[in-house]
């Protein structure tokens, strides 16, 4: 009896495809062994990252003055001379000296103590002890209104962005005025800012009066009951008075919708400026009565120190420190933080 061939080729291929089978199954490589989950690392908390970002200053100033002053030759010069590098006024300067000069130090550690104990009682004065927010909580009925001023470039529109991230992380119910109107990147990164974080926001057509927008803002914020209502105005140089005239004029606007209004006008001050943030701070306290200060890009430069003399002179509080770009990395500022941070003294 003949087989037929295809009846042949399909039993081969079956008994084929069975041996293939059983050959995977016996030689089957071994699976490659679990390797641990790593355990999630945690980044540095606030006070690491206020001491990172205070390095530079820390380094190459106040570190370079340490170590000037344990030489026995010449170190009052070299001291002068490093001092002036972080932008100090000549009369802080020479009393820093002189307190130094009428010091008994022995150490590294006593002479760290020592400028830190000058620092805090330039500082102390004008901020209340340990770390308060300043916008933990409402004051009275109505809105808080917080005018938010400074220089082309100083991060003013960021700081606003991650003041309102941080009221609306505490449950407030935050009104954003966008009054730059005549540069519209700002306006759309501020509307970013207010998007993510849930705020509200006020924005007019490009070359709107920013007088008048402010006024609907506070206006709107106190009709709507919103906690807290920040006011972002346009960068403007201090030393245009023109610009600084409508600054002042802003302000008094807002004043119609309630005589109270703004409670607050905060300057926000790129630390890289150094010395000539002192002469902005100044105009702009002349012109609208500054009651806090936002000290911001701390972590690029080495005149971080400067903050010391702009409060001593205009007597108003630096209210939030920044050193990085996160919403973290703006926090309220402390005495003892930021004068251990900058000297390298341990933080309690």
């Amino acid at each position: 009896m003949e087989i037929d061939p295809i009846w042949i080729g399909l039993v081969l291929a079956i008994a084929v495809a069975g041996l293939a089978l059983w050959w995977t199954s016996v030689k089957k490589p071994p699976l490659p062994e679990a390797k641990p989950t790593p355990a999630p690392v945690e980044g540095p908390n606030w006070t690491q990252r206020l001491g990172l970002g205070l390095s530079r200053a820390r380094q190459d100033v106040w570190g370079k003055l340490l170590a000037s002053l344990g030489k026995n030759d010449g170190a009052n010069e070299e001291a002068e001379e490093i001092l002036y590098t972080a932008d100090l006024p000549p009369a802080l300067v020479g009393e820093l000296l002189s307190a130094l000069q009428n010091t008994t130090v022995r150490s590294e550690a006593e002479l760290k103590n020592t400028l830190a104990t000058f620092l805090k009682s330039k500082l102390a004065p004008h901020h209340p002890a340990g770390k308060l927010d300043p916008l933990a909580t409402k004051q009275g009925a109505g809105p808080r209104v917080i005018m938010i001023v400074g220089v082309n470039g100083a991060g003013k529109t960021t700081t606003v962005g991650k003041l309102a991230a941080k009221l609306r992380a505490q449950g407030s119910k935050v009104l954003v005025g966008a009054c730059d109107t005549f540069r519209a990147a700002a306006v759309d990164q501020l509307q970013v800012w207010c998007d993510r974080a849930g705020a509200d926001m006020v924005r007019a057509k490009d070359g709107a009066d920013p007088s008048g927008v402010a006024f609907e803002t506070v206006a709107l914020a106190q009709r709507e009951g919103h906690d807290f209502c920040l006011v972002d105005t346009a960068g403007r140089l201090h030393t245009a008075s023109g610009l600084m005239d409508e600054l002042a004029k802003t302000k008094r606007v807002m004043a119609k919708v309630d005589p109270s209004f703004p409670q607050e006008v905060w300057l926000v001050i790129d630390a890289i400026t150094g010395q000539n943030a002192l002469k902005q701070a100044q105009e702009f306290h002349k012109s609208l009565g500054l009651t806090g200060l936002v000290f911001t890009k701390c972590d690029g430069s080495a005149k971080a120190g400067s903050a010391v003399a702009i409060v001593q002179q205009l007597q108003v509080p630096i209210t939030y420190i920044g050193v990085g770009e996160s919403v973290d990395d703006l926090q309220p500022f402390s005495v003892d933080e930021y004068v251990s941070a900058l000297v390298g003294l341990p933080q309690s």
